[in-house]
């Protein structure tokens, strides 16, 4: 019996009572709730593995026989997912495993990974920072960055070869992330050479088909100047990864107090070709079917997210950032050596934004969501809030409704993750505390002022059920009226509802706005 195996059983043990003949974890700090041990393990597939695949795929979970360490992070996640068992149940056995097992593994590099984000999630951000610290320690060792890893150490299985080469990848983007909430920016998986192979695409990892034949990095970004381009199908998860290198670029630039103008420029012109190169089959992130390519959305909100970072501190722009121990928003610092004019970036931080929320409102459920889209959400909430002052009261209804939407998300996580509680109450906060805020209304109640009445008289409502006559029709269709009660001006134009000549004008208009 291996060490770690000698150390998982004696504090599970400690921690759960195990039923081996069926597999039944018998929680004793969760009133006595007896959940499958494979119920978790799934739960883990089901909501937490899409958004961080670097584990083999469901189907082989089982054959593969993880070390302990890493089956129990994989459970302990799990349980963050169930209806029965307290997120805290199997907190402290895990913790125990982790720091009681001295294998320097590239399961072991997993399982810390793993245990990173997901001690993120729950807030607890000096237990993340430390096991991403030992993942990337213990990476770097092996030589988990070099392309011939994943070959040697794989023995001879292929989907083994690409968790490996997918678990190199994933601690450059969660330490990328992660940086994104400190002072100061160390980027050790950007900062050392590795030539490890792209990803493959989902469908093709969990097919459990043979993987096909990897890409490099190197030919990844020079396919703009070949016939690559057009010929290549490169995964969704490469286009992460090109997402997340500008990302790291954005920052590297933000720890700088000043920086060349062209340098500056360049990453800006970075993060707008990255979308102006995207093949016809990654425009768009849900197929025909409605299934969201979690590679890809990440990959758009990184590119978003980014481009917040790099001009939120470049601009005007004030939003009111969390005072708290626990960092839950990224550290902008103000007045930074613009490229444009600090209005111009003023509009790209809004612009930014959102399209960011633009995303958010593609999904109508969290499921499979990952922590790092908390960081982003509540940073493209707050700039919304700011735009309003920025941008008047003409505009409040506009800002409003995807200020509204990021709540939605962030109340929809934080049953999960305490991560998102914190989000959540500071935006809502941030968002009460304003003396203009009013709520939604219908045609047959009167806006709230702080000078109006908020119970409307008997005129109003007779005007407000009343058929629309004279100017107040358009083309025998809406009224002005009716068009301004239930759609919001478009935000930086005049109301152009006004002014539309007919139906089909009508139609041709909304088929062009913005959202």
């Amino acid at each position: 019996m291996s060490e770690e195996t000698a150390i998982g059983e004696d504090i599970n043990h400690q921690f759960l009572d195990m039923d081996h003949s069926n597999g039944l974890l018998a929680c004793g700090n969760s009133s006595g709730s007896i959940v499958p041990e494979g119920r978790l393990v799934r739960l883990f597939y089901e909501n937490f593995h899409s958004a961080h695949p670097i584990l083999v795929p469901a189907a082989l979970y089982e054959k593969w026989n993880y070390p302990p360490c890493l089956h129990q992070v994989v459970k302990f996640i799990g349980s963050h997912y169930s209806m029965v068992l307290d997120n805290d149940v199997l907190n402290e056995s895990t913790s125990l495993l982790l720091n009681q097992t001295t294998e320097r593994t590239s399961q072991m590099v997993q399982a810390h990974l793993l245990y990173s984000i997901i001690m993120r999630a729950r807030n607890e951000t000096s237990k993340a920072e430390s096991s991403l610290t030992q993942a990337i320690d213990i990476a770097i060792e092996l030589g988990m960055h070099r392309e011939d890893f994943a070959t040697a150490f794989s023995g001879g299985r292929e989907h083994e070869a690409e968790s490996l080469r997918r678990t190199w990848w994933e601690l450059f983007i969660w330490e990328a992330y992660m940086a994104t909430l400190n002072k100061k920016s160390i980027l050790r998986c950007s900062d050392i050479f590795s030539d490890v192979w792209l990803p493959c695409e989902e469908s093709a990892y969990t097919s459990l088909q043979a993987i096909p034949q990897p890409h490099s990095l190197a030919s990844f970004r020079t396919r703009i100047f070949t016939e690559d381009e057009e010929i290549t199908n490169y995964s969704s998860f490469a286009y992460r990864i090109e997402a997340v290198r500008i990302l790291a670029r954005v920052l590297v630039l933000n720890s700088l107090p000043e920086t060349h103008h062209d340098h500056l420029q360049a990453v800006a012109n970075t993060l707008v070709s990255w979308l102006h190169h995207l093949p016809q089959q990654k425009i768009d992130i849900i197929d025909m079917y409605g299934n969201i390519d979690e590679m890809l959305f990440q990959a758009y909100f990184t590119i978003h997210y980014a481009a917040m970072l790099l001009h939120l501190p470049r601009g005007n722009l004030r939003p009111r950032f969390p005072d708290s121990m626990f960092s839950i928003c990224p550290v902008t610092l103000f007045r930074l050596s613009p490229s444009l004019t600090r209005h111009v970036h003023d509009v790209k931080t809004i612009e930014a934004s959102k399209n960011l929320s633009n995303l958010l409102s593609v999904r109508s459920s969290a499921q499979s969501y990952s922590p790092l889209v908390v960081f982003g959400s509540l940073l493209c909430g707050l700039v919304q809030l700011t735009a309003i002052d920025r941008h008047g009261p003409d505009c409040y209804d506009h800002h409003q409704n995807r200020i509204v939407l990021v709540l939605g998300c962030l109340k929809l996580l934080r049953s999960n993750w305490p991560l998102a509680q914190e989000a959540f109450s500071h935006l809502r906060n941030s968002v009460a505390q304003r003396a203009t805020i009013t709520s939604e209304y219908s045609p047959f109640e009167s806006r709230l002022t702080p000078q109006g009445n908020q119970r409307p008289n008997t005129a109003a409502i007779e005007t407000a059920i009343s058929l629309p006559t004279g100017d107040d029709v358009i083309n025998g269709q809406l009224s002005s009226r009716l068009l301004s009660e239930y759609l919001d001006p478009i935000c930086g134009d005049s109301f152009p509802l006004f002014h539309i000549p007919d139906p089909e004008g009508f139609s041709a208009s909304l088929g062009h706005q913005s959202t």
